[in-house]
């Protein structure tokens, strides 16, 4: 799985498919975390997106982190929207 880190984005490159690549996913925001308040992911090619991951944005947000989320599947964009994430992690469609 390929993740590409810039600053205070991530662009996930590969779909999201084992434990593993969430745990890197994982691991890269809450680096990226540390030093920024604004954290954004781009995710490219991917049509799911594991609950774990969502809850450590969850907590990142209750503790005063910006999550902002651009994604270019249509299913994936249905998904944060039918789960009402949409506004809270300020989710738009590329």
């Amino acid at each position: 799985m390929k993740i590409e880190k810039e600053n205070n984005k991530i662009i996930i490159l590969d779909p999201i498919v084992t434990i593993n690549d969430a745990e890197k996913v994982k691991n890269t925001i809450k680096e990226i975390a540390q030093s920024h308040n604004n954290i954004e992911i781009e995710i490219k090619n991917s049509f799911a997106f594991p609950s774990s991951i969502i809850s450590l944005l969850e907590k990142l947000k209750d503790n005063g982190k910006n999550i902002y989320i651009s994604v270019h599947d249509d299913i994936l964009y249905e998904l944060f929207n039918d789960l009402n994430l949409t506004k809270s992690f300020h989710i738009r469609k590329q």
